[in-house]
């Protein structure tokens, strides 16, 4: 039997950070939601059109800066059990917008509920401020890495964002034009760093997308420790 909404939406919230917070916390945010798929490509919430505030059921979502005439730059990931939008529930507006990178199942919960139980509870104050100040980290090590690493390294490590558990393994189901977007290069630069990784055996074009043949490797290389071996 295929499990309702409200069940979905009690798994996001227990398998993300909000699950420390006290059951009533839960119970008033999951009364007021809904649940809803979003397709790859879509736009989540628009910059500066109000809060998007939403736990993260399955698939992959990337925060993104977009420019007047329409260069982007991600600042964040968020997969399968991490929340969404919290910096805008807490403001209640944002300069960012999202983009489903995958097909994704989210469950949009109210900032303004949100920021109401926080106003009236130091205690779910200070565990929001925890998960701001990590979401923080989170932006400036995305930032730091596309501004300072190799190409090749950023490659590797968006790769490893982006990657999804199927039967045949890690698997990233976005094309290079999406991997170009992701890290502020151009489509032949990622299509020569690519090919370098296949040609080493760290991935292997599938049907299904781009597997992960050697993860652990290619955790290495986005940390830095070294370029791929020489064949």
């Amino acid at each position: 039997m295929k499990a309702s909404q409200r069940e979905r939406s009690a798994r996001a919230w227990q398998a993300s950070p909000l699950a420390e917070l006290p059951g009533e916390v839960r119970d008033a945010l999951l009364a007021s939601s809904v649940v809803v798929g979003v397709p790859a490509g879509q736009s989540i919430g628009e910059a500066y059109a109000g809060p998007t505030f939403a736990l993260v059921h399955s698939g992959h979502v990337r925060v993104q800066l977009v420019t007047a005439d329409g260069r982007t730059a991600t600042i964040r990931y968020a997969g399968e059990g991490q929340i969404l939008g919290l910096p805008s529930a807490i403001a209640g507006t944002t300069p960012w917008t999202a983009y489903a990178v995958t097909d994704c199942e989210l469950t949009m919960m109210s900032g303004a509920l949100l920021r109401e139980l926080a106003s009236a509870d130091a205690a779910i104050a200070w565990h929001l401020a925890g998960q701001l100040a990590q979401i923080s980290f989170e932006v400036i090590d995305v930032l730091g890495g596309n501004i300072f690493e190799p190409v090749l390294q950023r490659v590797c490590r968006h790769l490893l964002e982006l990657a999804e558990r199927t039967d045949e393994g890690l698997v990233v189901a976005t094309d290079q034009h999406e991997l170009a977007q992701s890290i502020g290069s151009v489509r032949e630069v990622i299509a020569r760093a690519l090919r370098t990784l296949r040609e080493q055996g760290l991935i292997e074009r599938t049907p299904a997308g781009l597997r992960l043949v050697d993860p652990a490797r290619l955790h290495e290389m986005a940390a830095g420790h070294g370029e791929p071996t020489k064949g």
